[in-house]
């Protein structure tokens, strides 16, 4: 293997990144999702880990015959090292062993409030895209996606424009159609109708109020299906920040930031507004305490058990009927998805039903002033969606409360925003682009190669599960044996009148940014109903071709589509109960131990702004213990993919000047895949939401796994070798 990969240690190479994959969404798994989960895991691990190990072309010098000095590994080696911290015992710290320089080498500075691995080549492969979006149309047709995309980004990039409109655009395109708005003295209390607001906040301008709305593909057993979920929404920030106090200084900037907007809207306007500085005030207080009311809910609510199963499906007649037609889920549901067939029979899935009962029972029950409250939550909402569309000072206002929040003087900028506007909701055009300007065929059978170890890996270690039965073991065999592998690109973006045909739907116009935003939202809409009327569409890419996450080659600077489970990262996991209920119940057993394991763990302590004090925030075990358990499976699984690899070839040499084998160069280098450095602030912000920080993630992923205790022989009961381990999958 090491002559055969030998052509990506080539100049070319350098400027061609393979594409990569698929994103970890792994917050709230059921036990069903475990296999895609480690199978999407497994084959991002060993995309990252083989290739340090699988140095390339031959020594030029020979320094020791077990040692590999080419140009390649030296570079290698010496990413390697740079970002150790060899003075670490690693069987105390791993993640500080193995990252402890990565801090120093990756400094944040003033524009920027987190460095990871898959940032820095998200952020190399900006610099391409950016190039392809300010070059001149090549193919100008009318039907064209890239003259879509071009005229898209230019509309949005013209500051002259905006700055021309100023608030008008939201004045004029929005309030009226919603009813107006109490500040403005264009609503009427009387005829105001809340249902008819609230289905067009949703409808027409893409906005949560109250609850989300979204659609999930399910690819049940037997027959094409999907699936319409209602969730809780409808806040500016995370519930937390609004109950406790040492977040008190975001909701004032919060409070700061609707009064600023309210400001400048009531200028806009060029109306005569009596008593305007008082109607703003309240604006302010109905809008933010409609938003702590729903922040209460939240804290106080629990997400419903196992929402997917059939017994908790609910039609949008009983659900609707069940909480007293508060508000009308039937009609605001068959409206948005009437092209998709959804009727008051539709049976939905309810993520957060007591919530959404809860929450009905409160705007029930506002009071004689309710309409107003809601009047002006509603404005604020969609204020709250579209200021980044409007002039320099609606966004000015945006960056201040953005600053505050995570701790950095700088903004994203016009290019920046637009560019993320083009990656959201024009990424296939985007996409095609890219690949026709940066991809290289020849680098995907490689990538097929080692996804082919990892199923044989993966394969067996259904065999060897200690919590499946045979049956059980026979299913999911059966399963990664039918996963579809995604390499590269799909290809039809290798075909303009493909491509042209999914955005046939759009009109975009060079000189109306705000009149491309509402056309964009008619378009997501009509794509969302396609997708629930066809159903599932198995050969559908999930990222775009330039997305960075998971994937890296680290010696080659290339990234990779690890979608071992595509197919399954929309419900195939979902099946009709393939898990037997013995099978079930060692799961829960399994589960249970990696919940008490988290339990015990804590993220920080975090500096937070105000505070005098260090905030620590502990980790969700039951939240996060299916994913850890995900992670250490796959760190497993994939170091068992490298020793067939090495069984069926010849065995690696070394890696110059790290001191280690290549067992132990293995789990080095997974680690240093998830090296991070992010201010507290930033940092603060994803502890609190659930997601665990990655120096946790990794060891504790390394001490439930044997083979990383042998590799560096580390004593039982020393923090990285706890005599007792959860069972892995």
């Amino acid at each position: 293997m090491t002559e055969e990969y030998k052509q990506f240690d080539s100049a070319k190479t350098d400027k061609i990144p393979i594409v990569p994959g698929l994103v970890k969404h792994i917050s709230g798994l059921k036990f069903t999702e475990l296999i895609s989960i480690i199978v999407i895991f497994v084959v991002s691990l060993v995309c990252v880990v083989f290739v340090i190990l699988f140095t390339t072309g031959k020594p030029t010098v020979v320094v020791e015959e077990n040692v590999c000095v080419t140009a390649a590994c030296l570079k290698s080696a010496s990413y390697v090292v740079g970002n150790m911290n060899k003075s670490v015992d690693p069987c105390k710290n791993f993640y500080k062993y193995a990252c402890g320089g990565f801090t120093n080498n990756n400094r944040l500075d003033s524009e920027t409030y987190s460095k990871t691995v898959y940032s820095k080549l998200y952020y190399e492969n900006e610099e391409k895209l950016k190039n392809i979006l300010e070059s001149p149309v090549v193919n100008g047709n009318d039907h064209s996606a890239e003259r879509k995309l071009k005229d898209m980004f230019a509309s949005c990039t013209n500051s002259y424009l905006k700055e021309r409109a100023k608030g008008y655009p939201f004045l004029k395109k929005i309030l009226p159609n919603t009813g107006g708005w109490y500040v403005l003295g264009t609503w009427n209390s009387s005829t105001w109708n809340m249902q008819n607001a609230l289905e067009k906040v949703h409808m027409d301008y893409w906005t949560n109020a109250y609850l989300g709305l979204e659609w999930l593909l399910t690819g049940m057993t037997g027959r094409k299906g999907s699936s319409r979920h209602i969730d809780y929404s409808g806040m500016t920030m995370y519930w937390w920040y609004y109950l406790h106090n040492e977040d008190e200084k975001y909701t004032q900037d919060l409070k700061k930031f609707m009064r600023t907007v309210g400001t400048l809207l009531v200028r806009d306007s060029n109306m005569t507004i009596e008593n305007s500085t008082q109607k703003i005030e309240t604006f302010v207080n109905d809008a933010y305490g409609m938003e702590l009311k729903l922040a209460n809910l939240t804290a106080y609510t629990y997400p419903t058990y196992d929402p997917h199963a059939d017994e908790k499906r609910i039609s949008l007649r009983d659900f609707t009927a069940q909480t007293g037609n508060v508000i009308d889920f039937t009609s605001l549901l068959t409206n948005m998805f009437r092209e998709a067939g959804v009727n008051a029979n539709t049976k939905v899935i309810i993520m957060e039903d007591d919530w959404l009962r809860q929450m009905v029972d409160m705007v029930k029950n506002l009071g004689p002033d309710k309409n107003r409250m809601l009047n002006n939550y509603f404005t604020w909402r969609m204020a709250q969606r579209y200021v980044q569309q409007l002039s320099w000072e609606y966004v000015h206002a945006n960056r201040e409360f953005y600053v505050d929040r995570y701790g950095i003087p700088q903004f994203l900028g016009t290019w920046y925003y637009c560019f993320y506007n083009m990656d959201m909701n024009m990424g296939d055009a985007l996409s095609s682009l890219y690949v026709k300007d940066h991809f290289a065929d020849r680098n995907k059978q490689k990538v097929h190669e080692i996804l082919d170890y990892v199923k044989k890996a993966l394969s067996d270690g259904i065999v060897q599960n200690v919590f499946m039965d045979r049956a059980t073991k026979d299913l999911a065999k059966e399963k990664i044996m039918k996963s579809l592998d995604k390499m590269g690109y799909p290809d039809f973006m290798m075909n303009d009148d493909q491509l042209a045909s999914i955005y046939q739907s759009l009109k975009i116009s060079r000189t109306d940014y705000f009149e491309n935003e509402l056309n964009l939202n008619k378009f997501k809409l009509k794509d969302w109903n396609n997708r629930l009327r066809v159903g599932e569409d198995r050969s559908r890419w999930v990222l775009h071709t330039y997305d960075t996450y998971m994937e890296y080659y680290g010696p080659w600077h290339e990234l990779i589509v690890p979608a071992g489970s595509v197919y399954d990262s929309k419900g195939n996991y979902n099946v009709q109960g393939w898990w037997s209920n013995k099978t079930k119940l060692s799961y829960n057993t399994t589960t249970n131990c990696f919940i008490d394991y988290f339990n015990n763990k804590t993220m920080g302590p975090f500096a937070i702004a105000g505070q005098f004090s260090l905030q620590p925030v502990p980790v969700n075990g039951r939240r996060y213990a299916r994913e850890g358990m995900a992670i250490a499976s796959g760190v497993k699984l994939a170091f068992k993919a490298y020793q067939k690899w090495t069984a069926a070839n010849t065995i690696e040499k070394l890696s110059p000047g790290t001191g280690l084998s290549n067992e132990q160069m293995f789990f080095v280098s997974y680690a240093q895949s998830e090296c991070f450095n992010r201010n507290d602030r930033y940092a603060y912000s994803r502890a609190i939401r659930g997601s665990v920080s990655e120096d946790i993630a990794t060891n504790s992923a390394m001490s439930h796994v044997r083979e990383f205790s042998q590799a560096f022989r580390c004593q039982v009961n020393s923090p990285m070798n706890p005599a007792k381990k959860c069972n892995l999958y």
